[in-house]
Formats: C-alpha cells, structure tokens, sequence
C-alpha cells in the first residue's frame, strides 16, 4: 500500500525534473542565439566602419593630391614667367648695350683705315686717276675731308717709316678713307723750292688742296706717336 503511493509522486518528481531540464536547455539555446545575433551584428558594423573610413581616405588622398598638384603648377608656372621676364630684360640690356658701342665690324674697319704708324705718308695729288696707278705713278689722291679731329683722305699711299730710307716702303690700297689723327698742333702748309712754307687753316687747306687736286703736287703727311705733326703739299 505504502509502495503504490510512493510511485506516483516520483513520476510527478521526475516529470518535473524533465520540463526543468527542457526549459533550462531551450533557455539556454536561446541565450546562445541572441549572444551569436550581437556578435554578428557588431562584426557587421565594425566592417561597415571599416569600408567607410577606407573610402573616406582614399577621397582624402586624392584631393590632397590634386591640391599639390595644382600648386606645384603654380609654382613651376611662375617660375617660368619669372625666368622668361629675366631673359627679355637681359636682351633689352644687350641691345641697349649693342646700340651703344659700335660693331666689332665697324671698329676693326676703322683700326685698318686710321693710319697711327709713325712715318712719312706720301701720295700724289692726281684726281683723274681715282687712286689708280698709271705708267708713271704707284700712289694718287684724288678727295679729302677733315671730320672732327680725323684727316681723311681717298687714294693709295705709300708709307716710309724711315723718312730717309725710301727703299723700305710699304704700300696702302685705295681706299675711299684714309684716316690720320690730327689736334690743334697739326700744321697744314705749302711748301716748294725756298720759299717760306704757307700756312693754313684746316678750312683754308680743304681749299687749297681741293685747287690743286689735279696737280700732280705730293701730298705728304709726318705721322709722330700716332698723331699728324705736319700735312703738306709739295712741289
């Protein structure tokens, strides 16, 4: 009798302990659940912040380095501007300059026709010859001029450094300008024979040489440290 009452409490005691267990696991299942739902849930936010500072960076860098681009254009664009306005001002320099000074031509032109060699220069008033030679004459004169502290004269002539050794000589070609150094100390004379050697002006002498051009009188000039002491004509 005791044991058939016993029986029916220890299937109620062991039901109950089979619906705790069921409800523990099904609570413990759902716990699970909800644990691997945050854990999904935070990987997913933390790619997605992951992606988004990634293309917020790129973004960034390009337009950094479209900024340094555009200012190293800008520097280089002015530093070419600088270094062409430096190139048109050393040009301007160089063609004032060049304006300035005569050519390299023109000065060595006019060393070759200024005659500074001390000696005596000689030459035959005979304008009809235009500076040629005939069958009697080497040298001939045929015009002068005298331009600020310049005697220029248009022939040939002949040079004697040694006044009196006339078989060393050395020949000048025609030339429309024939120039001596003269200053207010040159004399410009007639001189023939005995008779006292006339004196003239530079105008006066222009004058008289432009009379007697025809002539057939020397035309003889003295050359001293590069300057003409004495311009005469000769008979």
């Amino acid at each position: 009798m005791k044991n058939k009452l016993l029986k029916p409490i220890l299937l109620t005691l062991l039901a109950s302990s089979l619906v705790a267990c069921d409800s523990n696991e099904v609570a413990d299942t759902s716990k699970e659940n909800q644990e691997n739902q945050i854990v999904e849930e935070v990987k997913e936010d933390n790619a997605s912040d992951e992606n988004k500072p990634a293309s917020d960076n790129i973004d960034k860098d390009k337009l950094e380095d479209t900024k340094e681009n555009k200012e190293e254009l800008e520097k280089d664009t002015i530093e070419v501007e600088k270094k062409e306005s430096e190139d048109k001002k050393e040009d301007s320099n160089k063609d004032k300059e060049k304006e300035k000074e005569p050519s390299q031509e023109s000065s060595i032109e006019e060393d070759k026709n200024l005659h500074d060699k001390d000696g005596k220069y000689v030459t035959t008033l005979m304008a009809k010859l235009q500076g040629e030679p005939d069958e009697y004459l080497e040298t001939s004169a045929y015009a002068s001029n005298i331009e600020d502290d310049k005697l220029i004269v248009s022939g040939s002539f002949d040079l004697y450094a040694n006044p009196e050794n006339y078989d060393e000589v050395e020949h000048f070609e025609n030339l429309e300008d024939h120039k001596f150094v003269i200053n207010d100390q040159t004399e410009f004379q007639a001189v023939g024979g005995t008779a006292p050697a006339e004196k003239f002006t530079r105008e006066e002498f222009l004058d008289y040489i432009e009379k007697v051009k025809d002539s057939g009188l020397a035309l003889i000039i003295m050359v001293e440290n590069g300057v003409a002491t004495t311009v005469s004509i000769s008979s």
